[in-house]
């Protein structure tokens, strides 16, 4: 079990994990039979599951949601890049596609084909997480790897980027808004908005 408790909030949590321990510790007391690997080891194997089951499946339902300061991103989102390469401003679609724990968040993007352009690449998040400033606004971060293209011809190369969209979120909608920039030579970058669909 690998959970990183960057989003969690401290007090509450201190608080569940305490409260856990100590009533599986009492239970168990009553009920193992004076069983001493199972009073040793018990209340921590609980509070262990309860951890796990919280940041993969309860983190984003109402109140539990209380516990965490992330926002709830999974989904799909489209919209489009914005940048200037050739010495006139151009737009092209995207998709995001995010895939979401408590603690652990990947961004994969992708780049739909048209007639004209090479063949469709997607970037996947290597590194990515939420930042929540002073006043509660969040962005995300994402550093990503494109594999570029491997058809003779195409002039998209293995190239490395990363993103920066602020996170704008209300009961209906979820947008994210920002910019990119990557490594490819010469260097490239935009602007990215994309939009969470919902079904």
């Amino acid at each position: 079990m690998n959970i990183n408790f960057r989003y969690y909030k401290s007090g509450p949590l201190v608080s569940l994990i305490a409260l856990t321990w100590a009533g599986l510790a009492l239970i168990l007391k009553r009920y193992a039979w004076d069983n001493d690997i199972l009073l040793g080891i018990g209340p921590s194997v609980g509070v262990g599951l309860l951890l796990w089951l919280y940041d993969n499946y309860l983190w984003n339902i109402p109140w539990l949601d209380k516990l965490n300061t992330v926002p709830d991103l999974n989904g799909t989102y489209i919209g489009n890049i914005q940048f200037n390469r050739t010495g006139t401003r151009e737009s092209r679609e995207c998709s995001l596609f995010i895939k979401q724990t408590c603690s652990k968040i990947k961004v994969t993007t992708a780049f739909p084909k048209k007639e004209t352009e090479e063949p469709p690449t997607k970037s996947t998040s290597l590194e990515a997480f939420i930042s929540t400033d002073e006043v509660g606004d969040h962005s995300l971060y994402f550093y990503y790897h494109n594999p570029g293209s491997c058809l003779n011809g195409d002039t998209l190369n293995p190239h490395d980027g990363m993103n920066v969209l602020h996170i704008d979120q209300t009961d209906t909608l979820t947008t994210l808004d920002g910019y990119y920039f990557t490594n490819r030579d010469p260097q490239t970058k935009g602007c990215m908005t994309a939009t969470k669909q919902t079904s």
